[in-house]
């Protein structure tokens, strides 16, 4: 492969590029799951490939290939030289030089892949096992499955730069339904890391179950506005929709209301926002970017004031700023864009108890639903169906249902009242994101 690359940027050099870079991407992916106490699907897959990309008259050009020959170091030479020639963009582009450190983490544990498929297959059949013992209110479970990934990304360039990233992981998660009375509600449950014996079958089973026996009976209420209570996960579902507002790119197009909002309060002091890539159990770690820029945790809201916006190489000359180390790709024949990496909410000292105790009315939402369609980063407005269970006199009262909670993100911020100590990220989303239970002062409910 060095050969090749070496190659690639002797021919790139010779078409008149003033620097050169590629980014190798190879990953395995392996799916499965149960149901009835059958293998019900399984894949391996195995994808990957190059992007080349370089500046020619101050004009960056990509292109790709999943194969790399000969023929290929053509190609991607002269694919690229010619749609750099046809960018109309005087946006000025850059191939980075490197950092002079690096952080070190952790992404790789040899002995995920190492444990048989069997057991794999094994605990899923356990699991649903478990699942359907628990309750004979429990008719169905609709999934109990298994994926585990396997990426390494390279980024080599004429600047000198060499950098290698190799990371792991696997999620474990089971959707359930239960009936009563003609009513049926469902539960989810899910666990995400890179060693397979910390799973467990009981966490699984008692999450899943309990939402879905929970919620049986569960009615809608009068509408009102009223104190709300999120939980963790269902508030890391929301930050996740509106972790775009954070980027660079849509503040600069003015496609987002933190434009000019540095070092201002834009969030109840009680709220702090951190991007953190070099969480050793998080998904989305790195320690470099797309570009090759080191990763950095990121205080990105600091005890409600707004410290900074997500930077990639472009957006940073822009701003004048140095680059966060937020470029991304979606994969090697992606173009650079801007993301989160391990992005959560700075948890408190609060318990749940001590949360749902300080409510005399209000609602504890466990679940959103039509999170892309019922809101707008860039007004920051949101309605959004979504159930859980009424709080009376600081305790949890009768499941609620066929709700709306309506309100607007960036006046939401500002009405955090309390913050849980149970920091949960959650598999929706485009980034990995995390939050503590959650207290809103006051939010719209409609039902009735």
């Amino acid at each position: 492969m060095d050969v090749m690359i070496k190659q690639l940027f002797e021919k790139g050099r010779q078409m008149g590029f003033e620097a050169q870079e590629v980014y190798i991407q190879d990953s395995k992916k392996l799916s499965m799951s149960v149901y009835k106490q059958e293998l019900d699907k399984y894949s391996l897959s195995e994808n990957g490939g190059i992007s080349y990309r370089g500046i020619v008259d101050g004009k960056m050009g990509y292109s790709y290939t999943e194969k790399m020959d000969d023929q290929a170091v053509e190609m991607l030479v002269n694919e690229a030289f010619q749609n750099a020639k046809i960018i109309e963009n005087e946006d000025v582009v850059r191939i980075y030089k490197g950092d002079e450190d690096y952080k070190k983490i952790n992404l790789y544990n040899p002995e995920l892949e190492q444990v048989p498929i069997s057991q794999k297959i094994d605990f899923l059949m356990a699991l649903e096992k478990s699942i359907e013992a628990k309750d004979p209110r429990i008719y169905q479970v609709t999934a109990s499955a298994y994926e585990e990934s396997d990426v390494f990304v390279r980024i080599i360039n004429t600047e000198g730069l060499d950098l290698s990233d190799h990371a792991n992981y696997c999620i474990v998660y089971t959707m359930i339904s239960a009936k009563e009375d003609g009513d049926t509600r469902t539960g989810f449950s899910y666990q995400v890391g890179n060693d397979f014996d910390k799973f467990s079958i009981d966490y699984l089973t008692d999450e899943a179950t309990r939402e879905a026996l929970n919620l049986l009976g569960a009615k809608s209420t009068k509408s009102k506005a009223c104190e709300v209570v999120f939980k963790n996960d269902a508030f890391a579902q929301l930050q996740s929709a509106f972790n775009g507002v954070l980027s660079a790119e849509n503040v600069q197009k003015n496609l987002s209301k933190f434009k000019d909002k540095l070092n201002e309060q834009v969030a109840s002091e009680k709220f702090t926002l951190i991007d953190n890539p070099h969480l050793e159990d998080g998904i989305a770690s790195g320690s470099f970017d797309a570009e090759g820029v080191a990763t950095r945790i990121n205080h990105v809201i600091e005890n409600g004031v707004l410290k900074t916006y997500f930077h990639n190489l472009k957006t940073a000359q822009k701003s004048g700023v140095h680059s966060t180390g937020n470029a991304s790709k979606g994969s090697y024949k992606g173009t650079i864009g801007i993301s989160a990496t391990n992005i959560y909410v700075q948890p408190d000292r609060h318990s749940f108890e001590e949360i749902i105790g300080s409510v005399k009315d209000g609602i504890y939402i466990i679940d959103l639903q039509g999170l892309h369609a019922g809101l707008s980063q860039v007004s920051g407005d949101f309605s959004l169906q979504c159930y859980g269970y009424h709080i009376q006199n600081g305790k949890l009262d009768k499941p609620v249902s066929q709700i709306t909670v309506a309100g607007n993100y960036f006046e939401m911020l500002k009405e955090i009242d309390m913050i849980g100590n149970d920091l949960k990220f959650t598999i929706m989303g485009a980034a990995y994101t995390g939050s503590p239970t959650i207290k809103i002062k006051k939010l719209s409910i409609s039902g009735e």
